[in-house]
């Protein structure tokens, strides 16, 4: 696994001033020492999103978000942590240097990453410039790509030549081992040396979530019988073509706004939608799509539109896919499109339109599947119809939950003619395939109730640690904190009262947000009692809670000695402080 420093997160943290990162996203509006804007992570009328600068956090006191600058990226961009941290880091020119662990160091992966933003500038240039790069510019006229998608893309040529890349990496001082390592150069068995993996071909960058090259798809100009029609990268500690999802890059946020991904099968498809005005499509590189991929979509989308090639080996492929997304319980439809066409041909010839009335008219992946054992089966014969049903039900038993799957076969029955319950008595006996374990989704933003004597106990040791943190340190066990969360954070806080935030665990959402919430909600203290007084009260209530049910297991199991000590500190506590200090110690 990838590892950085806490001091390089806590720097990349710092040189992100929270107020211009998500100023960047929003429309902050000056609201005295703080900004305000309307939330981006649930519908409303009246700005209830707060910026607080001197703090470096968020915090949304209509849905409960909240964070420091890296959760605000995570949760707005949909990433994981890493993606996010990189993608801050990009943004104040900062290089992640990673700790040695895991599939090789973070140093070597850096290093490819560099090198593979630097060939893809390279294949650009000789596209777009270079005499060597004429062919790739005669192909691409014929496809009628703009010069402005072309460089969105960065679309470029690999020449055909066995040394470009070896020129390209003495220039540059790089390593030919690490260039075989990016998958990029091919060690000879017939002379020593090395060759370029990519020639004579058109090149499309590969790009992570984060937007960074991790490898390449190069698509043959002229056909070639030993060789096939595209070459991807090799699996590097870069690439592994099961995650990889081409343009997901540009698609996530169109995604995650309509929740809803378009899925087609190459990359000229992908670009030629997006060029459209399609900004939620990705492409499945031309290899079939894996739980792998319906995870990554998961995080952004609740529904899939499969947008494949109208033959039998794209309605197969889309079949297929279909399960792998269904596992995923996410809702599937097929747009069907006219015999020999593809995305980019229907929309070349005939406009966006068409492409976008195919796309409304997609049907359930159930009704797909249904509609195409029609055209091959009879339904009206016993033997077609049990075939049919068998089909039926092996995509019915991917579905793992019950709402969805009690819904795929009442619409699979009456389509079908047959009961609901005979289709769920052979659903009961056909065993369903194993789930594989799944990633934990991108942070969900809901509101969570914790209780307010412990909460307001932190917000005391965040706003008046001088006078709050003796008693608190003094007097209360965190133990006594049923609240996981406040628990947590009183910990950091009796540890090192600065930078809290900083300390949080990555995998700590909630008290990440809890942490934002009461460092800018007011303090709701009542009268003019002290922050000390007030501490007071919450330690002693506390301590009230934890003696009462203690008194009650004691008493359950006859501990009668026990039971009545406990009843004496109850009375003390009933008198005030001072006579109960003297037994509230930690």
């Amino acid at each position: 696994m990838k590892q950085i420093p806490r001091e390089i997160i806590e720097e990349v943290r710092s040189r992100n001033d929270i107020a211009d990162v998500i100023g960047s996203y929003l429309s902050l509006k000056n609201a005295g020492t703080r900004f305000k804007a309307n939330c981006p992570f649930h519908k409303e009328k009246t700005p209830s999103f707060t910026v607080s600068p001197d703090r470096q956090i968020y915090h949304c006191f209509g849905c409960g978000a909240g964070g420091d600058v890296i959760r605000f990226i995570q949760e707005y961009e949909k990433v994981d942590f890493m993606t996010a941290l990189q993608m801050l880091a990009d943004r104040c020119g900062m290089d992640l240097e990673f700790e040695e662990g895991g599939e090789g160091s973070g140093a070597d992966k850096r290093k490819l990453f560099q090198i593979h933003e630097g060939v893809a500038q390279l294949y650009q240039r000789i596209l777009l410039e270079h005499e060597s790069g004429e062919a790739g510019r005669a192909y691409l006229a014929t496809r009628a790509l703009s010069p402005e998608i072309i460089k969105e893309f960065q679309i470029g040529f690999a020449p055909d030549r066995f040394d470009a890349l070896e020129k390209w990496a003495q220039q540059k001082k790089i390593p030919l081992e690490l260039m075989e390592q990016a998958g990029l150069m091919i060690k000879s068995d017939k002379r020593s040396g090395y060759y370029d993996r990519f020639r004579n071909r058109l090149m499309f960058p590969i790009r992570d979530e984060a937007g960074r090259v991790i490898g390449f798809s190069g698509r043959a100009i002229v056909k070639d019988e030993k060789s096939g029609k595209y070459v991807n990268s090799p699996e590097t500690p870069l690439f592994h073509k099961s995650r990889v999802l081409f343009a997901i890059d540009k698609a996530r946020r169109a995604m995650a706004d309509s929740r809803v991904a378009i899925v087609c099968e190459g990359q000229i498809d992908a670009i030629r939608c997006h060029e459209a005005g399609l900004t939620n499509v990705v492409a499945s590189q031309g290899t079939a799509l894996t739980s792998d991929h319906a995870r990554m979509i998961r995080r952004y989308a609740d529904e899939v539109i499969l947008v494949l090639d109208a033959d039998a080996a794209g309605q197969k492929a889309a079949l297929k896919s279909s399960e792998a997304f269904v596992a995923e319980e996410l809702s599937v439809r097929v747009a069907s499109l006219p015999a020999g066409e593809d995305p980019d041909s229907l929309v070349r010839d005939h406009g966006a339109e068409a492409l976008r009335s195919r796309i409304q008219e997609a049907v359930s992946a159930l009704d797909f599947l249904i509609d195409c054992s029609a055209r091959t089966e009879d339904l009206k014969t016993e033997a077609g119809l049990m075939r049919t049903s068998k089909a039926v039900q092996a995509l019915i038993a991917n579905a793992p939950g019950a709402v969805q799957r009690d819904r795929m076969v009442k619409h699979a029955a009456e389509r079908l003619g047959f009961s609901s319950a005979a289709l769920q008595r052979d659903l009961v006996r056909k065993k369903p395939r194993s789930a594989p374990p799944a990633e934990p989704d991108a942070p969900a933003v809901a509101p969570v109730r914790h209780p307010a004597e412990e909460v307001a106990l932190i917000q005391m040791l965040f706003l008046h640690p001088e006078e709050v943190f003796p008693v608190v340190a003094d007097h209360l066990p965190p133990e006594h904190l049923a609240d996981p969360d406040c628990r947590l954070l009183m910990e950091l806080m009796l540890k090192d009262s600065a930078a809290v935030m900083d300390r949080i665990p990555d995998d700590r959402p909630e008290a990440q947000r809890l942490a934002a919430r009461i460092q800018v909600e007011e303090m709701k203290v009542r009268g003019e009692i002290s922050p000390a007084k007030a501490t007071q009260d919450i330690v002693m209530a506390l301590w009230r809670q934890v003696l009462t049910r203690r008194r009650r297991e004691f008493q359950a199991t006859g501990r009668a000695a026990e039971a009545t000590e406990i009843t004496h500190q109850l009375y003390h506590l009933k008198q005030g402080w001072e006579h109960a200090v003297d037994f509230l110690v930690v």
